[in-house]
């Protein structure tokens, strides 16, 4: 890692490297300040040592978790000057000039650590009283100069970072000009700061999955989803900067972080409530549509699993990505290695999936609905109209939000479509080609409607784009598999041969 005025390349980024960056990539900010102040006697000078705090160097410029660095510099202002405490007899009469009482000689200076060159400045000065003044008191006597600062911009090198840079200065004489004073006490002083400023490009939200799955891997089972996404808000919330930097350069707003970290929390919450399966009472919270909603499918549809429905947690997140957050829970349900799991949700960001048929399906007697196929499927139509495929069923279970659907239009199926189940429009018939208003409802419910054994396709008027939709059926007629079909069709090939050629 070499940091320059126009650049620096850091130690230990060689995974990163491995991967491509994205053209959009974001930039994270981080700087390290090191500010000082010394004080001591003119007899005594001063002698110190200061080194960044080594952690903050480790956590800030040395994190590969970070990024790919891309561009720094390093700046050190140093300042010196001395003050005194004086005694002045004074004159009867104005002078005619200025009265010089004293001389002081002496330097001060800053070397090794981060600084090529060792860095001087003179601090030697004439104190004198002004002639407009009969007698001087301490804050009254002027010296030719009372400041000494001087800032470098700095080429680094990086394995200098934590050698201490040396602090010095000495009074080498104090000269009198004149009898009449007394000189109580002089305290020479030493002030700046040095601050190294490193950006970095952001990963991509599955490379920083990857590394928290990899700094976690020593936890095992569901825990560790849980252990991952709380490595990825550590990173998230830890403090990169003494100095603050531009809203867009935070760490805590770098939208790639931001994902991954939602990604590794709709993988923990997943796990959460396959791992509950049918346990009587359990409770569960969620900031995610996707969790809540099979949630509180199957805790409103099974009222013997004695569940509440799913509460909400701290969390939250500005953005979302269904079509990723519905691929975690597939790989979950897969039971994924890690390099799977990373590959399955890179793809899912990559290429969204979208549509009417249902982006996922599985036995709802995992999440404790014996009996019942649970669906996932996408709403986030344009127009704020969304549409589904059920599968042939008995019946079926819609978990609909407050403000959601109100109109449902039958588009394929049965002749005689399908009815409403309970609640307001209760009995309501929805026939092939119809649109019915179902109603308006402020709170969330289940809402139900009859199957007819026949596959079919609604469309909903999804104004409010809730993007999900859970759907429970029952006794759902399984659909022969692409390969019973290709083995039925060669058995009846093999068996029209067989009759020919006999």
């Amino acid at each position: 890692m070499n940091f320059t005025t126009r650049g620096i390349s850091l130690l230990g980024v060689a995974l990163s490297l491995l991967n491509p960056l994205s053209v959009s990539a974001s930039e994270i900010a981080a700087n390290i300040q090191l500010s000082f102040n010394e004080t001591a006697d003119f007899s005594d000078g001063i002698d110190k040592l200061i080194t960044l705090d080594a952690a903050k160097v480790n956590a800030r410029l040395l994190n590969n978790r970070l990024g790919t660095f891309s561009s720094g510099n390093a700046v050190f202002v140093f300042n010196a000057n001395h003050s005194v405490s004086i005694i002045d007899p004074g004159v009867t009469t104005l002078p005619a000039e200025d009265r010089n009482l004293f001389q002081v000689s002496g330097s001060a200076t800053a070397s090794g650590g981060l600084l090529p060159d060792a860095a001087s400045l003179n601090i030697g000065a004439t104190w004198f009283c002004k002639n407009t003044t009969l007698q001087c008191t301490s804050n009254e006597a002027f010296s030719t100069v009372r400041n000494s600062t001087q800032t470098f911009n700095l080429a680094i090198d990086s394995t200098k970072l934590l050698t201490p840079i040396r602090l010095q200065s000495s009074i080498t004489a104090v000269t009198p000009l004149t009898e009449n004073y007394t000189l109580n006490y002089g305290k020479v002083h030493l002030n700046g700061s040095l601050q190294v400023n490193a950006l970095f490009t952001a990963k991509s939200s599955t490379q920083y999955v990857h590394d928290a799955l990899v700094a976690t891997s020593g936890t095992t089972g569901n825990q560790r989803w849980g252990a991952a996404a709380n490595d990825i808000q550590s990173l998230r919330n830890g403090s990169l900067t003494d100095v603050a930097v531009a809203n867009n350069l935070q760490v805590s707003k770098t939208p790639e972080l931001e994902a991954a970290h939602r990604l590794l929390a709709i993988a923990r919450d997943g796990a959460t409530i396959l791992t509950t399966g049918n346990a009587v009472g359990a409770s569960f919270s969620s900031e995610f549509a996707l969790t809540r909603q099979l949630w509180n499918v199957a805790a409103t549809a099974e009222p013997a699993l004695g569940r509440s429905l799913a509460g909400s947690n701290s969390e939250t997140f500005s953005n979302q990505n269904v079509a990723a957050e519905v691929e975690v829970l597939r790989m979950l349900l897969n039971g994924a290695d890690d390099a799977s799991f990373v590959a399955g949700v890179d793809n899912a960001l990559s290429n969204p999936s979208t549509g009417s048929a249902p982006l996922l399906s599985f036995d709802g007697s995992l999440l404790g609905l014996n009996g019942a196929t649970m669906s996932v499927f996408y709403l986030g139509a344009s127009n704020g109209r969304g549409e589904i495929e059920l599968a042939a069923a008995d019946r079926y279970a819609l978990w609909r939000t407050a403000y959601s659907f109100d109109r449902i239009a039958f588009l394929e199926g049965a002749e005689d479509g399908v009815t409403v189940l309970g609640g307001n429009a209760d009995g309501t018939q929805i026939r092939l080609g119809d649109e019915q208003y179902v109603g308006e409802i402020y709170s969330d419910e289940l809402f139900y409607l009859s199957g007819s054994q026949t596959a079919s396709r609604l469309q909903l008027n999804n104004f409010y784009n809730n993007q999900l939709l859970v759907v429970a059926s029952w006794a759902v007629t399984p659909v022969p598999e692409p390969s019973a079909w290709c083995l039925l069709l060669f058995g009846l090939v093999l068996i029209g041969r067989m009759k020919k050629s006999n």
